[in-house]
């Protein structure tokens, strides 16, 4: 573990880029909406509404507009580094609204439970700027969010009401942070395209940084095939958490894709808890110190539209667990160009 606190450590990184940053205007004009949905109810016979129970985001995404980019310096310098094209017109900005629900295997007991991972929550607003070209992309993201709020509780409760065969979580009160606590993130991604045969397939890989409730590194490597048309970085693989997608222009395509992620968690506050204590939280020697998740998914884009439909599974981050989740993501993005 690291000496200081890392959400502490990010305010300090915060107010540094909060004085370093300065205002960029693009001039692609592409503006729209992406609705982003993660629900094991998606995958027939695997609903177990465990672990990653649900992910709902909205993304509102900009090619010109005023908000609060405080990373703006910092990609612009990464993109002098590596010999980017100096210009605005490859520069896309985003924000988004969503939330993240965990739970244990045991729904019913409404007791606190110490051998499986506890009831965590987050709801957030996250800004994202990225700036790519054709080999390329960097992309720098802000989350602020609360954390033990009793939003995913009640989603979570009126779902299950309208099935009779899944169980009522009973133990939401024992979630991390139960009653709210802000929570920051920051997070910073290189992805490249390794190789492609031009509107059949690419391949390309990612590499992540993250600081804050959860502080870990990441790599990841993706693979599409089809009748491809837009750039190899709007590959939608897990948009709700992916600090660098952003969606591309509209464009009349298909293609078939797999993914590939794995991290080295160095914290994670959703699993050991933040500054308040919790009822049930774990140490960093209790965690899985590398953790993966995978995706396969189908992605066909109109012309002011796109969807995609994904399975997804991720390994067990605890040590005593060898429960692997499986869930589904539906993703809808909507261009008002």
């Amino acid at each position: 573990m690291m000496g200081a606190h890392p959400v502490k450590i990010i305010i300090s990184c915060l107010l540094l880029f909060c004085l370093a940053g300065n205002s960029a205007t693009a001039e692609n004009k592409d503006r729209g909406i992406g609705i982003y949905i993660d629900q094991d109810l998606f995958v027939p016979f695997t609903n177990e509404d465990r672990d990653y129970t649900m992910g709902i985001a909205v993304e509102f995404f900009w090619a010109k507009d005023k908000g609060l980019y405080l990373f703006d310096s910092l990609v612009r310098e990464t993109a002098r580094l590596l010999r980017m094209k100096d210009s605005d017109k490859n520069i896309a900005y985003s924000f988004m609204l969503g939330m993240l629900a965990y739970t244990p295997n045991d729904l019913h007991n409404t007791q606190p439970i110490y051998n499986d991972r506890p009831y965590s929550s987050l709801v957030y607003l996250s800004n994202k700027r990225v700036r790519a070209d054709d080999k390329i992309a960097l992309a720098a993201e802000v989350l602020v969010g609360m954390i033990g709020t009793n939003i995913s509780r009640n989603i979570q409760s009126g779902l299950h009401s309208l099935f009779s065969d899944i169980s009522k979580p009973r133990g939401w009160s024992h979630q991390i942070s139960d009653g709210g606590e802000l929570t920051l993130r920051l997070r910073l991604s290189n992805s490249r395209l390794q190789f492609a045969e031009t509107g059949l397939w690419d391949f390309a890989t990612t590499y992540g940084v993250s600081l804050g409730f959860q502080t870990n590194l990441s790599a990841s490597a993706a693979f599409r095939i089809g009748n491809i048309k837009t750039p190899f970085w709007s590959i939608p693989y897990d948009p709700v958490s992916r600090g660098n997608f952003l969606p591309a222009p509209p464009a009349n395509e298909w293609y078939l894709w797999s993914a590939i992620r794995g991290h080295l968690v160095g914290y994670d506050a959703l699993l050991q808890g933040q500054f308040r204590d919790s009822d049930v939280e774990f140490s960093s020697n209790e965690i899985e110190p590398i953790v993966y998740d995978a995706a396969i998914g189908l992605t066909v884009g109109f012309e002011k539209s796109q969807i995609t439909f994904s399975a997804n599974v991720k390994s067990p981050d605890l040590k005593i667990s060898t429960r692997k989740h499986v869930w589904g993501s539906i993703n809808y993005i909507f261009h008002f160009k």
